[in-house]
């Protein structure tokens, strides 16, 4: 840890917009604070954890940051901070990875014939390259909905909302779409640019892990499976073909906690830790159909578990209705 660029990085936070108008972050970025104390070296030391890896990271996701506020309680904003610290989380993760070799982390590159780009693709001698893309979906009013009618449906199933008695709170799956549509576009090319290349969308969910999962694999409507809800103009179900696999981490609610300067919970040592293999809650690792498998030092690093290793678990397996007790 370089204590002297810890410290510049603050200052450079202070002589900006985080600390000249409002935004969520302020008091956790102000000298003397528990945020001072908490938030604020673990964001730093995760920043520039990521830019010994890629020179320039800490300064453009500071500079992205800082665009995040002077919108007093915006939940837009908030939505963004949770997105951008998604992004930190699985980045810094991978930059301590102990990779077998010397590891090779390009910042948002681009292939010919394409202006879009992914988070990073990881060059390792002797493996291939690994291109990541991390999302997190904006789960604000989801989340403050769960719990509020009786019914949940997680899945497009046969089950109408009109056929149920009461108020219904629909799938949250238009997201999940979204973010496969978005990585697909940006790894197209990238098989023909990078040897041996494997790409994965990361998500960052909140504990309801078995919502996305839902949308994923659900037998009546899961984007992975050929009753997709999203279809061509032939009615076939759309794939995804730049893309290798997909990994649900369940991580946003930490995030919540960090901001506030709150402990984690479960087995994370705080807000920004991705975690072991083994801690709880475990992370899951799910292929996509005819993608290329991805070899096992990238699982390693992903640490994240085949479905099938967690369907012990009620919230590891695809659903299609919750039933929420009101009675108290």
């Amino acid at each position: 840890m370089n204590t002297e660029r810890l410290n510049a990085l603050f200052q450079r936070i202070q002589d900006g917009p985080i600390r000249s108008r409002w935004h969520w972050l302020g008091y956790n970025f102000t000298p003397g604070t528990e945020g001072s104390t908490y938030f604020a070296p673990l964001t730093l030391i995760a920043l520039d954890t990521v830019d010994q890896m890629m020179p320039g990271y800490a300064e453009e996701m500071l500079t992205r940051l800082e665009g995040m506020g002077g919108r007093k309680k915006n939940m837009d904003d908030y939505a963004a901070i949770i997105q951008w610290l998604a992004e930190l989380l699985v980045m810094s993760h991978l930059a301590k990875h102990g990779w077998a070799a010397e590891a090779i982390f390009e910042m948002e590159p681009t292939v010919v014939g394409s202006k879009r780009n992914p988070e990073a693709v990881i060059r390792v001698p002797g493996i291939g390259s690994l291109g990541v893309e991390v999302k997190a979906p904006n789960l604000e009013s989801h989340r403050l909905a769960r719990g509020s009618a009786p019914w949940q449906m997680v899945e497009r199933g046969p089950v109408a909302p009109a056929d149920l008695n009461g108020d219904v709170t629909l799938p949250r799956d238009n997201p999940v779409k979204d973010f496969l549509i978005s990585a697909d576009a940006k790894f197209a090319g990238f098989r023909d640019a990078y040897e041996d290349f494997r790409s994965v969308l990361m998500i960052v969910v909140d504990d309801y892990v078995n919502e996305p999962l839902s949308a994923l694999l659900s037998s009546a409507s899961g984007l992975l499976t050929p009753n997709s809800f999203h279809k061509d103009e032939y009615g076939n179900a759309v794939t995804y073909p730049n893309l290798d696999a997909v990994v649900l981490i369940r991580h946003q609610h930490q995030f919540r906690l960090g901001m506030a300067n709150a402990p984690a919970v479960d087995e994370r040592k705080h807000f920004l830790d991705y975690g072991d293999r083994d801690d709880f809650p475990p992370h899951v690792f799910i292929p996509i159909p005819n993608g290329r498998p991805l070899r096992e030092e990238w699982l390693d690093a992903l640490a994240a578990w085949p479905l099938e290793a967690l369907n012990h678990g009620a919230e590891y397996n695809p659903g299609g209705l919750i039933i929420w007790n009101q009675s108290g």
